[in-house]
């Protein structure tokens, strides 16, 4: 039996609704919806492993009602810590500067969608775990990557090798991206054929051929 056309009118939300078909939800005015919106998103950032305090600027929440949240979701307050200071971890491995630049590529990607901050981190965060095989970078780690260029300590290059953008220190004064760095350690840097492994002495750049070639041209 068809529904009356009246009745459907009323019982369904008037498509007028602020926040109804819309992909712009955090902009809607209704209080109480922005409101729930931060809460949703302090929810799902907890459950990433971000500290209250990082919740608490991401969000714009009081630390009073984020601390409760931790303390319903978890059993358990809000672990101690602050943010990253230093870029001394991530400069640690050529691996870690890898996933570093990254996060930043996807940052880049999804920054200006018109979304919240604390969406968009979310969203950087879960593709990067979704994406990489090992995740070295926990959500803290991410979202200081995010700062660095900001704070000025790393910029960003382009890479002599592959000619693909990267993120690196200011003052590191490197043109080869991490990736290729990595690649390099095991490849000789003129013809790129693997390099047989040495457990002493000064690391190899060049296979035996290329090595040859390059005393033969000396000589003459």
């Amino acid at each position: 039996m068809p529904m009356n056309s009246n009745l459907c009118s009323h019982l369904f939300i008037p498509s007028n609704f602020p926040c109804v078909n819309s992909h712009r939800y955090p902009h809607c005015d209704v209080d109480l919806c922005q409101h729930a919106i931060k809460i949703k998103e302090a929810i799902h950032l907890v459950r990433l492993g971000a500290r209250a305090g990082l919740v608490c600027q991401l969000t714009g929440l009081d630390k009073a009602p984020i601390n409760r949240l931790y303390r319903q979701m978890l059993g358990t307050t809000s672990p101690p810590g602050q943010m990253p200071f230093s870029d001394t971890w991530y400069r640690e491995h050529d691996l870690r500067m890898l996933q570093a630049t990254f996060i930043w590529r996807l940052y880049r990607k999804l920054e200006n969608n018109g979304r919240s901050l604390a969406r968009v981190l979310i969203d950087v965060f879960e593709i990067y775990t979704c994406l990489v095989r090992e995740p070295l970078l926990d959500f803290t780690r991410a979202v200081f990557v995010t700062r660095l260029p900001a704070m000025n300590l790393w910029e960003e290059r382009t890479c002599g090798f592959c000619s693909h953008d990267f993120l690196d220190p200011v003052d590191s004064r490197r043109n080869t991206c991490p990736g290729c760095r990595l690649y390099l350690r095991y490849r000789c840097h003129q013809c790129g054929s693997p390099l047989n492994p040495q457990t002493k002495g000064r690391r190899r750049i060049q296979c035996n051929r290329c090595t040859n070639a390059s005393n033969g041209k000396a000589q003459q």
